[in-house]
């Protein structure tokens, strides 16, 4: 995760490593204080693109979350929707008409 080497600050994070970013014992905590100390990290998407974690949280409004899961769904539900893939996609919806499919797999 990128830091500020001057400030130690966490500058960019993963969208994947939300986890990391608050320790169990910061919770429960609102929305406001993640935004206080927080706002500025930018929120990297696996597909390439980012977002700050403010413009983030600020879709939900104002929240109080009980766990690091709790925010992390606030953060999930808040991205763009080009940073969770192809929208309205499934591997596993039935095929459109004209669309060819092989065998179906099971891992």
């Amino acid at each position: 995760m990128p830091t500020d080497r001057n400030h130690d600050r966490l500058l960019s994070l993963q969208l994947d490593r939300l986890d990391e970013l608050l320790d169990a014992d910061a919770f429960p905590t609102t929305t406001g204080d993640v935004i206080a100390e927080f706002g500025d990290v930018t929120v990297e998407y696996s597909g390439g693109g980012s977002e700050s974690l403010e413009a983030i949280l600020r879709t939900s409004g104002a929240e109080e979350y009980a766990t690091t899961d709790d925010l992390q769904m606030a953060v999930l539900n808040g991205v763009h929707r080009n940073a969770v893939g192809r929208p309205h996609y499934s591997d596993r919806d039935p095929p459109v008409d004209g669309e060819r499919r092989g065998p179906q797999e099971s891992f």
